[in-house]
């Protein structure tokens, strides 16, 4: 296994939420370090400390080594025996796989959909597609990209798709941070919700082959924000 190039500790920990010890404690530290993650406030190649995370939580080391062999399964850290935790850097590689995974997957959920469109479900997702725009306007980034996500899932659920919902949400961990970096910006999260209405008018028409064509629009979007952040950033590319 290659060494990780070593980057610095950030000037502080991300804040972790208090804990609350009704729950299982490696879930609530696997969801607030991957929050953090993907909201870059740990950026690509940055050592993530168990000793010093685990004494922010007040617990031991093992809750939140349980919390990083998620986040390893999500592709989102890596760990070197030895040497520590590392959040994982961008892959252009695996942004590509992700690509072609997701132009399959959620083309096809959102031609299904446009297939037999359901009142309920298209009333769902104009809620959705409202409350970003709420978002938006408040200039609530954390909003619109939890709204983004939501979107996306809701075709999924409204088409009875669950299955590829899973194995689409595993993709998009791979660019999720890329998504999450886009979305922030929000003139380009315009173009976004913007999308979002172009796929949710032709699920509404029953129109199949072009449901998936402004999936796929949408999708290969984050080809081009992959490269802006790839030129800002080079330090965070694998």
């Amino acid at each position: 296994m290659p060494r990780p190039r070593l980057a610095a500790l950030p000037d502080r920990l991300p804040d972790l939420p208090a804990l609350d010890r009704g729950r299982p404690a490696p879930e609530q530290i696997y969801t607030a370090l991957r929050r953090a993650i993907l909201r870059l406030d740990f950026a690509p190649g940055a050592p993530v400390p168990e000793p010093a995370l685990a004494a922010q939580a007040g617990v031991s080391r093992t809750p939140v080594r349980e919390a990083l062999r998620r986040l390893r399964e999500d592709g989102l850290v890596e760990i070197f025996p030895n040497l520590g935790s590392f959040v994982s850097r961008l892959s252009a590689a695996r942004l590509e796989e992700a690509v072609a995974l997701r132009l399959l997957l959620e083309g096809e959920a959102a031609a299904r959909l446009a297939a037999t469109p359901a009142q309920a479900g298209l009333l769902a997702l104009r809620r959705v597609l409202a409350d970003q725009r709420a978002a938006m306007a408040e200039a609530n980034r954390d909003a619109v990209y939890a709204l983004d996500d939501a979107f996306h899932a809701l075709i999924f659920e409204t088409a009875a798709l669950p299955l590829m919902w899973s194995a689409c949400r595993a993709a998009r961990a791979h660019m999720e941070r890329v998504h999450h970096a886009a979305v922030a910006d929000l003139t380009r999260a315009a173009a976004a919700i913007a999308a979002h209405q172009a796929i949710l008018d032709r699920i509404a028409a029953g129109d199949p082959p072009g449901a998936r064509a402004a999936m796929e629009t949408h999708v290969r979007a984050n080809t081009t924000d992959f490269a802006a952040i790839a030129a800002a950033h080079p330090e965070w590319l694998a």
